[in-house]
């Protein structure tokens, strides 16, 4: 059995990759969010740290609900000399599909040590229902 192993290629590659800087895959999908379905409502959790409720922006809009707002820099005395600088100022946007069966002037949202929850009901016509037979 004859195995090829591009040498050359496939050591670049996995060198690239484990040198790569964490930023390039930390800040991708970034808030992180959780969607969990149950049988009434929609839950929408998005990791928020350092981020103000002023600061923030949601709308729900078509059957998309978007999660928007910029996480802006904190003070540092101006005598301080900068050794590591991870934490970034900047503007984020996600946008979940729910879809239109939503009761849009229901949802609630609440942000709490850096965590938001969106709660979003369905409709009446859309929650799963029994159906008594006769």
């Amino acid at each position: 059995m004859l195995v090829r192993f591009d040498y050359p290629g496939t050591l670049e590659g996995l060198l690239d990759e484990f040198f790569a800087p964490a930023v390039q895959t930390s800040f991708q999908g970034y808030p992180a969010i959780d969607v969990a379905e149950h049988e009434n409502e929609w839950t929408v959790v998005a990791e928020l740290p350092g981020v103000k409720k002023e600061d923030l922006k949601i709308k729900f809009e078509n059957g998309v609900l978007t999660i928007s707002g910029e996480r802006k820099p904190y003070e540092l005395p101006q005598d301080a000399r900068i050794w590591l600088n991870e934490m970034r100022v900047r503007q984020f946007s996600r946008s979940i599909s729910l879809g239109a069966e939503v009761d849009a002037d229901r949802i609630s949202a609440e942000l709490q040590n850096g965590m938001l929850k969106v709660v979003v009901p369905k409709a009446e016509y859309a929650r799963p229902r029994t159906i008594e037979v006769k």
